[in-house]
Formats: structure tokens, C-alpha cells, sequence
């Protein structure tokens, strides 16, 4: 990803079938302010950058782990608090053998850490959106499972990313988000758009890394439209509960179901079990078979 935010596309590394071969990322990434994070060890090293709210930025930092990795941290509050976070970051990633400070000083304003330092900042920013350059008629959708923030957590989410993308020739674009409580896995699929090979490609890779994601208990916390009906049913402890029971108020508050029919998998009593969910199954059907007729409809009918 940090490659593909410089605004070149694929093709000016690679031009082959299936996805972009290591020894090309890694290249490529030798020629980039930062440089190649990979050795030849067993493991892959990462890079870290961090930075805080008041523009009173860390370092980038290098070490060997089991990825390759560009990480952004920030940190908010008085001074002294940002500097005490600070600290401790370094000094955990300072434990591990090798690792060196670079100083973003020395970063052109071109090298995406300022992209994120702006927006830390709450200065809106695009930069990063360069990714979509990556394929000719760019576009991208996302896949957004939620973990704990665990080690073992991480690597099985990257590695099930990594297999699905390499099953449907798609290169990883992944990105985690750790939080306070929790930490959640971004992948956008970025395609063209303009071929229907290419485009269903992505959809059939992502609805896989939806139910993969399940099958391991991890839950996406946002998803596009078309993928409403397959998350919400990945939700499905004791038997539907959380289904049933929104289906219940959903009823009870919108009888005639007017109100953004299937929203969140949420489907009104007229419109269910009739062929609206979108699922793997239903490919690209968008149609259901008619509604039922309106409660008030019904009650005149009566009447």
C-alpha cells in the first residue's frame, strides 16, 4: 500500500498475471524514503512511525517481525501525557534486536507519514487515495473484521487475507487499526472497475474473507451495501438472536417497512424470506419477488 500511495500504477513494476511477486514489492520499496524493511531472515521486518496531535512527531522505527509493516501511532492529551505514550512505545519496540530511529525530519513532504500526520491533526487529507492509481479505472471495496488486539489475532487475520487474495490474483492492500480495546483489520481490494472479470474477482474474494472471518468468531464493524445480508447473518450466536430481536422492533416501529427496507440485513415482514437478501447464493440478483401488502392496505381491505 505504501508503494501504490507514491501514484504509479501496478504497471509500472509489473506487468504479469496474479499478484505482484515479492521480489518487485521489494524494489520497489528499496526506492522509497523509507527503504526495504525486508532481510534475509525468516521473518519479515516492519516499519513503524508514530507521531501525536500536536505535530510533535516520534521516530520510524525498524525490527524484525513476522510482516511487513509501515505503523502509524498517535497520541492525544496535555504534552506530558503524548510524551509518557511516546516513551513507552519506543521503549517496547526498542526491545527488539536491530531496531533503529529514523527521524521523520529527514521524510520529503511527499512520503505518506505526512499524509497521516495531517490527518491525526484533523486536517482532511486524500493523499492516501492515490492507492486507487493502482489499476487502470480504480475503484475499491472493504473488508473490516473486528479482533482483540493480539498478536496471534493479527497474523490470523493477515494470513487469511493473504491466501484469499492470492487465491483471486488480487494484491493485499491491509491496514490494522488498534485501539484501546480492540483492533481491527482494513483491507481495501482495489480493481478495475471497468472489467467484469476483475470486478467479480473482488466480490467473490471478499464475500470468502467474510465467511473466513466467521468461521474464526471475528465480525466486521462496516461493509458495503451488497454485503449487508451476508455480515448480519454472520451474527448468529444462539441461534439468530440479535436477528430476531431486530426484526421484532423493526416491526413493531415500521409495520409497512418504508423505512430503508434491508438497512444493516434488517428486513421488513413484507419484504422477508421473498429473494431481496443479497448473498453469495443470490450472485447479482438485486430483485426479490413482490412484497406483501401493507398492514394498512390489509386493515381497509377488512373494512
Amino acid at each position: 500500500m505504501t508503494i501504490a500511495t507514491i501514484g504509479k500504477p501496478r504497471s509500472a513494476y509489473y506487468t504479469g498475471e496474479g499478484t505482484t511477486p515479492d521480489d518487485v514489492i521489494h524494489k520497489a520499496a528499496a526506492a522509497t524514503p523509507v527503504g526495504d524493511c525486508t532481510v534475509s531472515t525468516p521473518f519479515r521486518p516492519a516499519t513503524m512511525a508514530f507521531y501525536n496531535s500536536s505535530n510533535q512527531r516520534g521516530g520510524i522505527d525498524k525490527w524484525e517481525t513476522n510482516g511487513q509493516w509501515l505503523y502509524y501511532g498517535m497520541a492525544y492529551g496535555p504534552q506530558h501525557i503524548r510524551q509518557h505514550k511516546l516513551a513507552l512505545i519506543d521503549a517496547e519496540f526498542m526491545k527488539v534486536p536491530g531496531a533503529r530511529r529514523i527521524d521523520p525530519a529527514t521524510l520529503p513532504p511527499t512520503e505518506y507519514f505526512w499524509s497521516r500526520d495531517r490527518i491525526a491533526a484533523g486536517i482532511p487529507d486524500i493523499f492516501e487515495l492515490r492507492w486507487v492509481n493502482w489499476v487502470p479505472n480504480g475503484s475499491h471495496i472493504a473488508f473490516s473484521p473486528v479482533s482483540p488486539i493480539r498478536g496471534a489475532d493479527a497474523e490470523k487475520l493477515y494470513d487469511m487475507a493473504k491466501r484469499r487474495h492470492t487465491e483471486f490474483g488480487i494484491d493485499l492492500f491491509p491496514a490494522f487499526i488498534v485501539g484501546l480495546r480492540e483492533m481491527h483489520i482494513i483491507v481495501e481490494l482495489v480493481f478495475d472497475r471497468g472489467d467484469p472479470a476483475k470486478r467479480k474477482a473482488a466480490m467473490d474474494c471478499l464475500r470468502c474473507m467474510i465467511d473466513d472471518a466467521a468461521a474464526f468468531g471475528y465480525g466486521e464493524y462496516r461493509t458495503h451495501l451488497v454485503l449487508g445480508d451476508q455480515v448480519a447473518g454472520t451474527y448468529n450466536w444462539n441461534d439468530g438472536a440479535l436477528m430476531k430481536f431486530n426484526e421484532r422492533l423493526k416491526d413493531a416501529l415500521d409495520p409497512n417497512g418504508i423505512l430503508a427496507p434491508g438497512r444493516c440485513g434488517i428486513w421488513p415482514k413484507r419484504y422477508r424470506n421473498r429473494g431481496w437478501e443479497m448473498t453469495r447464493a443470490s450472485g447479482d440478483n438485486t430483485q426479490g419477488d413482490g412484497v406483501e401488502p401493507a398492514l394498512t392496505d390489509q386493515l381497509t381491505a377488512k373494512l
